[in-house]
This record gives C-alpha cells, structure tokens and sequence, in this order.
C-alpha cells in the first residue's frame, strides 16, 4: 500500500502580501468616493476592482472591506500622505485618479478631495486640469478643444510669472509698473431682466478667490472680473483682506480662481489699495472663460433698488441671493442680502447686471452687510495707475 503524507492545512491568511502603499492607496479612494457622504454601486465596483488587481489574502480582503464601510478618516488618509516622500506622492495621485475615473466622471466632493491630493503632491494646476480631462470621458473634440486652452493659458502663466517674480510676496510700491484696465461699458438702454436671465448673464463674470500657504489652501473669498488689458489679460476685482496675509519667511503665498464651471487657474498678485479695502489679481488664461462686467456708481443709486449678491459664503460656490438697497452710507452701499465669510469681495448687481458694489463686511447678527461703491473702484484704479 503507498504511503501518503496527509495534506498541509491551509497557511494561516495574514496581511504581509499587501503593501502599505496599497493599502493607503485603497483608503484613500475610500475617503474620496465617501466625500459626497454615500458610496454608489459603481463605486463600489471600483473598490472592489482595486482589490481585485492586488494579489492579496483574505485577511487582507477583510480589512479593507472594513475600510471601504467608512472605516477611515479623511484627516489620517491625509497625515498619512504628508508622511510619503515627493514621488510616492505624485505616484499616489496618478494611481487614485486611474482609480476614480476609469469609467465615469468625478463627482464635486471627489473633485475636491482629489485636488487637495494634487496640491499635496505638488501636482500644478495646470497639469491637474490636463489630467482630468484626459481622464474623464469627455467627448475627444471637445476634448482637445479643452486641452489646447489650457495649454495656452499654461504658457501665458509663464509669462506673468516671468514678468513679476513672486508679486504674492511683494509690497504695492514693488510691483513694478501697471497696466492701464479698460473697463467694460454697459450697453445703452439695456433691459431689465428677471433673476434666472440676470444670473445666466453674469455668472461667468464671478470667480472665487482661493488663498493658499506653501500650496495648502488656508481661505477663501470671492471676486468679480473687473475688465482687461490691451494685452488681453483679464483682471478680478477683490477685497485687500482678502488676499493680503503676512508669513514668515519660509512660507509662500498663492492665489488661485475658480471658475463657475469648477475650474482653477493660477492668480497673482497686481495691486491692493492703502485706502480702501480692494485688491486686484491677474489670471492667466481667464481670458477664455471670464466676462468682465460694467461699474455703476453709488451717485446714480437709490434707497430702494434691488439687488443681487453673487459669491461663495462659507464654501458654498456662486451662491445667488437678492435684497435691496438699504441705505447709501459713502463709501459704502448697505443691503440685506444674505452675504457671509466667503462672500468677501464679491460684487452685487443690479437687474442689468452692472456691479453697483463690492461686498466687505457683514454683521453676523444682523440682517445686514455693506458693499463699497463703485467711485472707491475708480479711486483704487487711480491709486494703482500712480505706483512707479
């Protein structure tokens, strides 16, 4: 009779097949897909793909099911980023991103978390953007279409930065020469317009300012594009408080605008007044995508009127209210439209979609803000014209 050897049990599953790179990897694709607060049956699938393209055991299948049941905090996925080195960083975004988008689009709190993965790697706007549309399923001539303006704006990006070294890090007086802005004139005679056709007309002339520390976005506020160059630049309107923050030396401070549409560009730093409480950035490549909009005087307002705000109060982007004029307090406009922390630097508007004014403050107790007058514009342009 042959003798047979009774067969081994079966090893013990544990988890040292699996890296910690895959592992972070799949937590973090989690903490993006449970950033909108519900997991979809397609995202589900596409966890699960990723740990089907791991060689991995079982007792690693188990732990990171009990990852994908929101078992991870978004703030440990980021600490643990922080913690790579710059190419696995940059190795981490590419593979979420394969992850994310390999049969659908991203959605905003997706878009949101995978932007701040791109800042953290050090990945650039501009390159960001390219690897989104190519990632997304985007229809491929519009697709290119997409593609060939952000290359443009990227290249006049270049050329700004080449022109002023830095200018987030400089005083007013060392920003070199300005530029006179040729602001938009209101048509003659143009109609007044209901509140759904107003929007449509001035939402792409809104913009949110986002301010950034060493690449991480420390605040935000929101801004109006104020009219162009004979270059063709386009210049957003803000206020000072706004952008202006003192830093140690080591520290770098940035700007970026975001689009109606979602889409960041780079900004910098071309002007904030010592009087009034307004700034000026240049955004390269806006010139696509931003409308500037026509200046209307406090002199030819009245108590009364009705109004609009347009901004980003607390996060929540292009958010749309109306009010009207309660009173003219120069150099202020006061309203009650519903403005708060956000909305700083956002224009309100009239029914025919001239900025009557740029919103300031806000009394969080009260039913009012105020909004400096369109004249202050006018007297920081001049401020700005009279820096050598």
């Amino acid at each position: 009779m042959m003798e047979t050897s009774e067969p081994e049990p079966p090893a013990e599953a544990t988890s040292s097949d699996l890296s910690s790179f895959d592992v972070l990897l799949f937590k973090v694709c989690a903490v993006a897909i449970w950033s909108d607060g519900a997991m979809a049956a397609a995202e589900r699938d596409h966890l699960s793909h990723l740990m089907d393209r791991a060689d991995v055991t079982e007792a690693d299948r188990h732990e990171l099911r009990r990852i994908a049941l929101h078992s991870v905090s978004r703030s440990a996925a980021l600490d643990e980023i922080d913690a790579l080195g710059p190419a696995d960083k940059r190795r981490l975004y590419e593979r979420t991103l394969a992850v994310l988008t390999a049969d659908r689009r991203l959605r905003r709190g997706e878009l949101r978390f995978v932007n701040e993965l791109r800042r953290r790697a050090g990945i650039g706007a501009f390159r960001h953007q390219l690897v989104l549309w190519r990632a997304t399923p985007v229809r491929s001539i519009f697709r290119l279409v997409a593609i060939a303006v952000v290359v443009s704006a990227a290249l006049v990006a270049v050329v700004v930065w080449q022109r002023a070294e830095d200018p987030a890090l400089l005083p007013p007086n060392e920003l070199g020469a300005h530029a006179e802005i040729l602001l938009p004139q209101a048509p003659a005679g143009s109609p007044a317009m209901d509140s759904q056709a107003l929007y449509k007309s001035i939402r792409h002339s809104v913009v949110k300012v986002n301010v950034l520390v060493n690449e991480a976005l420390v605040g935000h506020g929101s801004g109006v594009v104020l009219g162009g160059d004979r270059s063709g630049q386009l210049y957003v309107l803000t206020n000072r408080h706004v952008i202006y923050h003192e830093l140690d030396e080591p520290m770098r401070l940035s700007f970026e605008i975001q689009l109606e549409n979602g889409i960041q560009l780079p900004a910098v730093l071309d002007f904030y007044s010592r009087t009034h409480d307004l700034a000026v950035v240049i955004a390269p490549g806006i010139g696509g995508w931003g409308l500037p909009a026509p200046l209307r005087m406090c002199s030819d307002l009245a108590v009364g009127e009705r109004i609009f705000a347009v901004g980003s109060p607390i996060g929540l982007d292009h958010s749309f209210t109306n009010g009207v004029i309660s009173a003219l307090r120069w150099p202020m406009v006061q309203i009650d439209a519903t403005v708060h922390s956000g909305s700083s630097g956002g224009p309100i508007f009239d029914d025919r979609g001239r900025v009557c004014g740029i919103v300031t403050t806000s009394h969080l107790q009260k039913d009012f803000s105020f909004a400096l007058c369109g004249e202050t514009v006018l007297e920081m342009l001049d401020e700005r014209l009279a820096v050598e």
